[in-house]
């Protein structure tokens, strides 16, 4: 993977310890931390490219829920390395979008029938409006899932985290 678009909840859960839910038993997806966690790091350590908007909706969207210090955890962690490192980026990984009423010129129109949520667009947007579609990591949002069909029909791929996470929680099955 060269380069990918970033849901926020993919660096949100890497923060995340999981436990055991009150009544004890055993969590039925233990490894989404981790994988969330070997992503990231992955990331990094291969300097992939992080593509991000030029007016810095999904950078802002980062900086409401992730700490600059790269402390505690490892969603912090990539952050710090993702603001120190972000401008070393070709300038075609910051896409320029064009803000509409409901939304952005970059989404695709026909994925409004499948409901997108208005926070998910600029995801979308972005990804379509680069020349290499580059692929959207998603980590704990099930609603995604009904999306990933409409958003393939653009050449948009959206990559989760853990599969079985997202069938099991899918809210339409």
């Amino acid at each position: 993977m060269k380069r990918c678009v970033i849901d926020t909840n993919v660096l949100i859960t890497a923060n995340k310890v999981l436990s055991c839910p009150s009544d004890g038993d055993v969590s039925l997806y233990p490894d989404l931390l981790e994988k969330c966690v070997k992503i990231l790091l992955q990331i990094k350590k291969k300097r992939t490219y992080v593509v991000l908007d030029t007016d810095d909706e999904i950078y802002g969207e980062y900086k409401k829920y992730l700490n600059f210090s790269g402390q505690p955890g490892v969603g912090d962690i990539f952050f710090k390395w993702l603001n120190d490192n972000r401008y070393s980026f070709p300038d075609t990984e910051r896409i320029s979008l064009h803000k509409e009423d409901h939304g952005y010129l970059e989404f695709p129109p026909e994925m409004y029938d499948v409901n997108v949520d208005p926070s998910d667009m600029i995801f979308f947007a972005v990804s379509n409006a680069h020349k290499y579609k580059p692929v959207i990591l998603e980590a704990t949002d099930a609603k995604w899932w009904n999306w990933k069909d409409a958003a393939k029909k653009f050449g948009i791929h959206i990559m989760f985290i853990d599969e079985q996470y997202m069938r099991d929680h899918n809210p339409i099955k």
